[in-house]
């Protein structure tokens, strides 16, 4: 239901009391669909956490025991692996991505790749700014694209400032965590192509 206060108002988007016979029938039938579908989503989000938590134990515990059948106490962390059914028609497949930030440093080099970009004007090629340009931008949530900023470092420009900023942006590396990604493919018989099971577990 929608909140309330002491009195039994409900409280609207602005804040606002207002008591339930003043309330239009159709707002209070669509709040109540709403809440509904809300906790059911909710309920399905918790679902699906304890079902990655679940699918990651199991993967874990048998990656543990194929090292310690190998003479060796566990797999090291990281890594991507491809488990593949026996009759090769099913396999589960886990990414682990590092989660890599910037730190200050980073905007250390872009204030010289911006000096290289300025002496450069007069022959810089307009693809290299677009390139430059792109990296850097940032989304929504005031974030920059990680791999196009370290593709830069795979950009061959001899130049002691460009290479000087190529160094601060591999210095300004942060790793802050890993992130998991699980995916579940069948495939109907030998000659099929694979078919994802379509599971958004990537952001619980």
């Amino acid at each position: 239901m929608a909140t309330k206060d002491k009195q039994g108002r409900w409280i609207d988007a602005s804040g606002n009391p207002v008591p339930v016979k003043y309330i239009d029938p159709v707002e209070k039938k669509r709040d109540a669909m709403v809440e509904k579908q809300i906790r059911q989503a909710l309920l399905m989000q918790e679902r699906i956490k304890k079902f990655k938590a679940s699918v990651l134990g199991d993967i874990a515990k048998y990656l543990d025991w194929l090292a310690q059948q190998n003479g060796e106490q566990s797999l090291s962390p990281g890594g991507n692996y491809q488990l593949t059914g026996f009759s090769g028609s099913k396999r589960v497949m886990i990414k682990i991505n590092k989660v890599i930030e910037f730190d200050e440093r980073l905007q250390l080099a872009k204030q010289k790749i911006d000096d290289c970009l300025e002496r450069w004007s007069q022959g810089a090629n307009d693809n290299l700014k677009a390139v430059v340009f792109d990296a850097f931008k940032v989304d929504r949530k005031g974030n920059v694209d990680t791999k196009r900023i370290l593709g830069l470092r795979k950009l061959k420009i001899r130049d002691k400032a460009w290479i000087a900023a190529m160094e601060l942006i591999t210095e300004a590396v942060t790793v802050t965590g890993t992130r998991s990604y699980l995916m579940f493919q069948v495939k109907a018989d030998k000659e099929a192509e694979w078919e994802t099971l379509r599971l958004d577990l990537a952001g619980v």
